[in-house]
């Protein structure tokens, strides 16, 4: 980000209607997972990596010096799948969650994560435009394609998608007529 007053403005301008575009449903933001789960990025939580594993290979390590050494290697192996086909989905998940929080959260924390990569921005719409960080540049996706939606515009659509007591109620039907 520029250092610039009138340039800081509009970038928090730009940002501004990113996210009403989001919030409107009329963008996606989606995650890379293989550039965030790093060390180096803010959305990246430890334990939560490395706790599963730790603990796959204490019970495995536990059972073939107690119990027996075949069952341990079996434990360590069946362990190793729960952990790719469970737990790995599970901490994409979670860093999903965290990164798009984060990312909505403020335009600091949304130009970080854009600097890493991490991020995709695609009209509903039409799925094939798309923005995709580092190299894309969000601020002119977000001038060329999102439109700045009005105030009133924005309230009607909020009401419109809002769930109301009425919902949850049996609709009343005509009475049928009789012949």
């Amino acid at each position: 980000m520029t250092g610039k007053p009138g340039e800081r403005k509009r970038d928090r301008a730009l940002y501004a209607r990113l996210v009403e575009s989001y919030q409107a449903d009329r963008i996606g933001i989606f995650v890379d997972f293989d550039r965030l789960n790093h060390p180096r990025s803010p959305v990246w939580d430890p334990w939560e990596n490395v706790g599963p594993l730790l603990i796959i290979l204490a019970a495995s390590l536990a059972i073939m010096f107690f119990v027996e050494l075949l069952l341990g290697t079996a434990v360590m192996v069946l362990g190793v799948l729960f952990y790719l086909f469970f737990v790995r989905p599970w901490i994409a998940q979670r860093l999903y969650r965290r990164a798009l929080n984060a990312a909505t959260d403020n335009l600091h924390n949304w130009n970080i994560l854009w600097k890493l990569g991490g991020l995709v921005i695609a009209l509903n719409y039409m799925n094939k435009t798309r923005c995709v960080s580092p190299d894309g540049d969000w601020r002119a996706f977000v001038t060329r394609y999102l439109p700045e939606m009005e105030l009133e515009g924005v309230e009607v659509y909020n009401e419109f998608n809002r769930p109301r007591e009425d919902d949850e109620k049996e609709p009343i039907r005509p009475k049928e007529l009789d012949l």
